[in-house]
């Protein structure tokens, strides 16, 4: 697993274009993005623990970060997106997902139940698992394609960008969790 210290500023130097997402994805291996995505998520699910469905919705307006609600429902809305990604670049026969996010901010959604959040992440978790197991082994790892966004990307590409995501919001409900538990009973 790769600890935080490390990924935190690999992930700023892609996003602040110091390096491309190619090479920052060439920095540690694919089981290792792997692992931290998983170890992530299971950090993103922890982040749900204990909360009420006020809490989730809560939304402070001293600050610009999203509800805990919009960050997990965003989540899993774009998580096909990366579905698509993978299952693209590889030579896998799972189907697409129709509804993938195609853009910023896409699938946020407001007030959705604490319980709805856990279920429904827990499933898009065993989604991915699903398609990360079936595509891991048949990619060709030099098989590249040029997305506007991210530039020249392979399949490592994907799975670190996935992960980039997934850190970046688990910051966000992370800070918003302490906001909502202080700031609602």
């Amino acid at each position: 697993m790769i600890l935080s210290d490390v990924l935190t500023p690999l992930i700023l130097s892609a996003f602040a274009r110091e390096i491309t997402w190619l090479e920052a994805s060439s920095h540690y291996s694919l089981d290792e993005f792997i692992e931290t995505f998983f170890h992530t998520r299971e950090r993103t699910v922890e982040n749900l623990e204990e909360l009420t469905d006020t809490q989730v919705a809560f939304s402070s307006p001293a600050h610009s970060i999203w509800s805990i609600s919009e960050s997990v429902t965003h989540l899993i809305h774009t998580q096909g997106f990366y579905h698509n990604k993978l299952l693209d670049i590889s030579t896998s026969q799972l189907p697409h997902l129709v509804e993938a996010a195609r853009g910023f901010g896409e699938g946020s959604r407001q007030n959705v139940s604490a319980d709805a959040l856990r279920v429904s992440l827990n499933a898009a978790t065993e989604r991915i698992r699903a398609v990360i197991d079936q595509t891991r082994n048949s990619h060709d790892p030099e098989k590249t394609e040029v997305n506007s966004a991210f530039g020249v990307c392979n399949y490592k590409t994907w799975v670190l960008l996935m992960l980039a995501h997934e850190v970046d919001h688990l910051r966000q409900m992370a800070a918003m969790r302490r906001l909502a538990r202080t700031n609602t009973k």
